[in-house]
Parts: C-alpha cells; sequence; structure tokens
C-alpha cells in the first residue's frame, strides 16, 4: 500500500465536502497545546474524552483519547491542509505531519462516515472498507 501524496489526500477529503455535516478529531495522544485546535479557536466543539466502536475507531473502545467534534465549517479543511493534511510524504522521512497522531472522521447529517483515516497506519477509510475491517477484528 502506497502512502497517497498531499494533493490526493486534499482531493480525498474535498470529495467528502458536500455531504460532510460533522469532522471529529481523534487525539490519540491527547490534545494538549495541540496546533490544530489554535487554527480552529473561533469554532464551537464538542470534547469527549474515549470513543465507543464505529465511524473509523473499529470494534475496540479507545477510553484514554480525546474527541473533538465540530460541525463542519470550511476553515476545518483549511487547517488539516496548513498542518501537511493527514499523512507525510514517504520520501520526508517524517513520522507525522502537523496534524500528528491525530485520526479524522467525516461524518453525513445522520452521523454515517463517509471517510476516516488511520493516521498511524497511513490510512483512508471509506464506510465499505471500515465494514470489511470490522468483519476482519471480529473474526
Amino acid at each position: 500500500m502506497t502512502t497517497p501524496s498531499f494533493a490526493e489526500q486534499s482531493a480525498w477529503m474535498q470529495s467528502m465536502r458536500p455531504r460532510t455535516a460533522r469532522i471529529e478529531f481523534v487525539f490519540n495522544n491527547g490534545d494538549d497545546q495541540h496546533s490544530l485546535l489554535e487554527l480552529l479557536s473561533h469554532l464551537q466543539s464538542v470534547r469527549t474524552v474515549g470513543v465507543g466502536p464505529g465511524n473509523g475507531y473499529y470494534v475496540r473502545s479507545r477510553p484514554d483519547v480525546v474527541k473533538r467534534s465540530y460541525a463542519y465549517d470550511r476553515d476545518i479543511i483549511r487547517a488539516i491542509e496548513s498542518l501537511g493534511c493527514f499523512f507525510p510524504d514517504p520520501e520526508s522521512g517524517e513520522q507525522w505531519t502537523g496534524l500528528g497522531d491525530v485520526d479524522v472522521i467525516f461524518l453525513d447529517r445522520r452521523g454515517a462516515m463517509l471517510g476516516a483515516t488511520v493516521t498511524h497506519e497511513g490510512m483512508l477509510l471509506s464506510p465499505e472498507e471500515e465494514e470489511e475491517n470490522t468483519r476482519y477484528f471480529r473474526s
């Protein structure tokens, strides 16, 4: 599997824009002093500690992560792009972009996942891929 380029990551994100109602960020290492929060400080978010299974989280709960949920705003897309999108270019030798180890979930108005990232694996997930991975993890 090849890590998508910045342009591919941006195009993937842009393709979901018309249907996106909420964007959730799952901060795997906490959200203290995270640069994304500074970029989005003018937007309201709901902060939750811990996530249950589903919407890009697979079948296991993760009680220690921090989730921030935002109503869709174009500034969120701009902030993600300004941090280098989700995954660094493989040739860069960097482990993370400015976003760090943060998974991102795009949701429609019904709360159904449109797409999600698995940052530490460099994966972009569609709802179909999540279902496939969920079946794999249950077996």
